[in-house]
């Protein structure tokens, strides 16, 4: 005979053992005394005293099996006061005073099974009754009061008997419905692909299991996990590919964030037929929104959610909070009717990572070392894991660059020079004072080196506010992308080297640095796009809208130091010249009251090499790059078919011998990429117009200086994961 070992507790007895068999024995006992009308109240009551004199592991023992009895009044009746009767007990309610909100504590759960039942057994006034005791006890201790508290009193603040999660996260909306398209964009993908998922879903049938046995009442229920606890299901992914490729860009939805719950974020496969009934219950945290797309069956299918009743319909979604009572009930038009659903579960759009700080949760443990950079870094890389698998098994070439030949280098290294060749119109010491402004408009390259003549300015001007300014572009890093902007991802940097002892920035202090990203642009218009600062042009706005603020004009002109590298340090002095003439937004200054040197911060004379070293598997893309600029350059200059940000003489050299001089480069260069399609008929236009094989496989990575000044880049590798992102915002 099965037997179940409890322990005694102090101050209330406890048999040394019962039976499975004595426990259900009584558990019936009760049900059946229930059936009398006339005796109700005394067997509960009777219940309630039975419980209160057993040892906690008794008792909770009885609730537990209580929960799992059969669908009936009597059982459901009896589960309740058992359930209730727990959750009262000195050993229940102290879970309330030693463990987080967002832990599983006794009496929120107990609380929450009895309301199920009461609601289960059409009892709502009853349902209500617990509600208002559960509401009623203090927060953070296990005394009650007579009144309903108020939520920020309360230490289980639901809002109603209708919506009783396990977990309460508190300063989250509350509203039973949701509208997916608005709040998940991708919704109406899944919707537009319900035939081919229905048809995976077919093929991935034989894998359905029993669903949730403790929940339905009547009827068939299966169903069938793809991703669940962080894990997708490679079996099921086999039999529905499509359905996963779809879904694994977007779950987790936000993975900067620890979970609550272990079910906070799934995606499942849920199967019923004519006479199937799920009874009311509600999701585990208040945290998390059903997707509920119906991929066939609807009709004759409701969802009543929080009291109101929605019938499915095939290739539609509902989104639902999953913290409301919910029950689903399937009358089909036939004895044979089947249902299919896939539901998503993601988490709730308020979460935010201050909900987490010194908390634990059910699902993880302690969040005090959780790291929300640490945590994207780690989904970032599954992307790219996914995508590089992806294109394994594609047709596409590998990373194989065209090699240049000597005499190609040789000319590029002389469009290199006139790329990269400084502005210092007065040739003045850059030593002198006055220097009104340190700037940096921060792009995804060579970071470091920049960050390095940054200091060595800031080391000589001691009084000078550096001002560092950038967003997210196309081939933006990993960092910067976390760091909303590649301002923030090159201040980081900055900082850093400021912390080590005799560095150059040790004894600078940091309070001069001001950096202006994403966030920081001046309209929610600009920052919605993601990209406010995302180029040259951009950048050069944000700055002279700071400039016109705490640099006002002077008697004197303002005099600002701009630190770019390399090739770039061309188009920077061009745009902002551009920008002091007039072309572009309209600003305080001009060239009467401010003068500008832009300064190259690595050796001219290594630079060309350093850059081809960096993209070691393909040396040829550094002349790629170039004739980006080289045609950037030229048609910024002229404004045909591309905005016009400067004339012709701010380029500050022979824009169009240049041009041709990299025609000339590139006449062979274009390898590997010459099948590609083409929009241009020069040859370096081709290379600098459609660069498929060019954009794939370029990982430049910082090569300037020790390996202790290294910062590991993949540029581009978040752009695509960001771009979708940031879309989603403006819409």
């Amino acid at each position: 005979m099965e037997h179940v070992l409890l322990p005694a507790c102090a101050g209330r007895a406890s048999p040394v053992s019962h039976t499975k068999a004595s426990i259900h024995g009584q558990l019936a006992e009760w049900a059946a005394a229930w059936q009398d009308v006339s005796r109700r109240e005394a067997v509960l009551d009777s219940i309630r005293h039975d419980v209160q004199n057993m040892s906690f592991g008794l008792a909770s023992t009885y609730a537990s099996w209580a929960a799992d009895l059969s669908n009936s009044a009597g059982n459901y009746a009896v589960a309740a006061t058992i359930l209730e009767s727990v959750a009262m007990l000195p050993e229940c309610l102290v879970d309330l005073k030693i463990m987080d909100e967002l832990q599983i504590r006794c009496p929120q759960k107990m609380f929450k099974i009895a309301i199920q039942k009461l609601f289960s057994m059409g009892d709502s006034q009853s349902a209500t009754e617990v509600w208002k005791r559960a509401r009623s006890l203090f927060r953070g201790s296990t005394r009650f009061f007579a009144e309903l508290l108020p939520e920020d009193e309360a230490a289980i603040p639901w809002p109603s008997a209708l919506e009783t999660p396990t977990i309460w996260i508190r300063g989250l909306r509350q509203q039973p419905f949701w509208d997916c398209h608005q709040a998940w964009p991708f919704v109406r993908n899944l919707e537009a692909h319900a035939e081919k998922i229905l048809a995976e879903a077919s093929q991935a049938a034989p894998q359905l299991q029993k669903a949730y046995p403790y929940l339905f009442a009547k009827g068939s229920w299966q169903n069938l996990f793809l991703f669940r606890g962080r894990s997708w299901n490679a079996e099921v992914c086999a039999a529905m590919p499509q359905t996963c490729q779809l879904l694994l860009p977007e779950i987790p939805t936000k993975p900067g964030l620890p979970l609550v719950v272990p079910n906070n974020e799934e995606i499942v496969l849920f199967r019923s037929v004519n006479g199937a009934y799920v009874g009311p219950h509600s999701g585990a945290a208040n945290n998390q929104i059903n997707i509920h797309l119906t991929l066939k069956g609807g009709s004759g299918v409701t969802l009543n959610i929080a009291g109101e009743s929605r019938e499915l319909q095939a290739g539609k979604a509902i989104c639902f909070q999953d913290s409301y009572l919910h029950s689903l009930e399937h009358k089909g038009d036939s004895l044979d009717s089947e249902r299919v659903s896939l539901v998503v579960r993601v988490l709730h759009p308020d979460s935010h990572v201050t909900s987490f700080l010194g908390r634990r949760t059910e699902a993880e443990g302690s969040v005090a070392e959780f790291s929300e950079a640490a945590a994207l870094r780690a989904e970032l890389a599954r992307l790219r894991d996914h995508y590089r698998r992806l294109a394994g098994t594609s047709r596409e070439e590998p990373c194989k660059g065209p090699q240049p030949t000597q005499a190609e280098v040789a000319a590029a290294q002389e469009m290199f020079d006139f790329l990269s060749s400084e502005f210092n119109p007065t040739e003045d010491d850059d030593s002198q004072d006055p220097l009104d402004a340190i700037v940096v408009l921060s792009n995804w390259y060579d970071r470091v080196s920049k960050v390095k003549k940054v200091l060595e300015l800031a080391a000589r001007h001691r009084s000078t506010p550096i001002i560092l300014v950038g967003g997210r572009g196309r081939l933006s890093s990993i960092r910067a992308a976390e760091l909303d902007g590649e301002a923030h991802a090159t201040l980081a940097q900055l900082l850093v080297l400021l912390e080590i002892p005799g560095e150059l920035g040790a004894a600078i202090n940091s309070n001069r640095v001001v950096a202006i990203s994403c966030n920081e642009c001046p309209t929610e218009q600009l920052r919605l796009k993601c990209g406010c600062v995302g180029n040259t042009g951009f950048n050069a706005d944000r700055f002279l809208e700071w400039a016109a603020m705490h640099l006002p004009p002077l008697h004197r002109p303002r005099m600002v130091a701009v630190v770019e590298e390399s090739y770039l340090v061309r188009r920077v002095a061009a745009t902002v010249l551009g920008r002091l003439s007039g072309f572009g937004d309209t600003h305080v200054h001009n060239h009467s009251t401010m003068q500008i040197r832009v300064l190259n911060s690595r050796d001219p004379n290594e630079g060309l090499q350093q850059m081809m070293e960096v993209h070691g598997s393909m040396p040829s893309a550094m002349l790629h790059l170039m004739a980006s600029e080289v045609v950037r350059l030229d048609e910024y200059s002229r404004g045909e078919g591309s905005p016009h940000l400067f004339p012709r003489e701010f380029v500050l050299g022979d824009i169009k011998a240049t041009r041709e001089l990299a025609s000339a480069v590139f006449q062979g260069l274009l390898g590997a990429a010459r099948d590609l399609s083409v929009r241009h008929a020069e040859p370096m236009e081709r290379a600098a117009g459609d660069r498929r094989l060019f954009w794939r496989c370029v990982a430049p990575r910082d090569l300037d200086g020790p390996a202790a000044w290294a910062v590991p880049e993949a540029p581009g590798e978040a752009w695509g994961f960001w771009r979708e992102k940031c879309e989603k915002v403006a819409e």
